[in-house]
């Protein structure tokens, strides 16, 4: 009942995350005898301390990571801090929780959709044998597409859809607290602004904390036409 463990570089191998929600738990098929206990995944030990193991792990080098497990409301360190991951989009920098995050993975061909009128709609791209709708964030959030050949494709959910975007860069998962975030200058892009809860102060950077709400509202709104 183990998972690929993360390729990360350090004195002791990591221990391999147990998944086993995705295979004989509410996303698998509910075999696990522990349901009859916990109701749900949500509420048992080893959901637990897999999200605790991934928020406390740096993203990998390699190929494939999984994120904090949806819906887990386990905070590292603080249980007033939030757990975020940082990524490039062109020259700019956001970040978005861990809550909402499936995994992050390596670019993978799309599959483009015939009759596409919404320009953010990228396709599909086949994500562990599962179709997911593929979609520029890029595109909303900066007015151009990904273009690094070395770019990561991150797969999040939002009201009971999956969404994969392609983006150009993925660092770490940051912790922060709502004292941290800083009110968005007017010089922030109009097109990102309406889409930034603040900023964050990351490696001397300027990180837009996205409101993952409107963000994926904004995409459903725009697939739906």
């Amino acid at each position: 009942m183990t998972s690929p463990a993360f390729d990360v570089p350090s004195a002791a191998a990591p221990a391999a995350i147990d998944n086993c929600w995705q295979r004989i738990g509410v996303r698998g098929d509910k075999s696990c005898p522990e349901l009859r206990r916990h109701a749900h995944c949500h509420n048992c030990e080893v959901f637990s301390r897999a999200a605790s193991q991934l928020l406390d792990r740096d993203i990998p080098v390699g190929e494939e990571a999984a994120v904090a497990p949806a819906g887990t409301g386990i905070i590292a360190r603080s249980s007033h801090s939030q757990s975020v991951l940082v990524f490039r989009l062109g020259s700019e920098w956001f970040a978005l929780p861990t809550l909402v995050l499936d995994e992050v993975t390596g670019l993978r061909p799309i599959h483009s959709l015939p009759h596409r009128r919404n320009p953010a709609l990228l396709g599909l791209v086949n994500v562990r044998g599962e179709l997911v709708i593929c979609v520029s964030i890029a595109q909303l959030l900066i007015g151009a597409e990904q273009n690094s050949p070395q770019g990561r494709l991150i797969v999040a959910h939002h009201a009971g859809s999956r969404f994969a975007f392609p983006v150009d860069e993925v660092q770490y998962t940051h912790l922060y607290t709502e004292a941290d975030l800083k009110p968005v200058p007017a010089t922030v892009a109009q097109s990102s602004s309406g889409f930034t809860r603040g900023l964050l102060s990351w490696r001397d950077r300027a990180v837009g904390r996205l409101d993952e709400h409107a963000l994926f509202e904004a995409l459903g709104r725009g697939l739906a036409r």
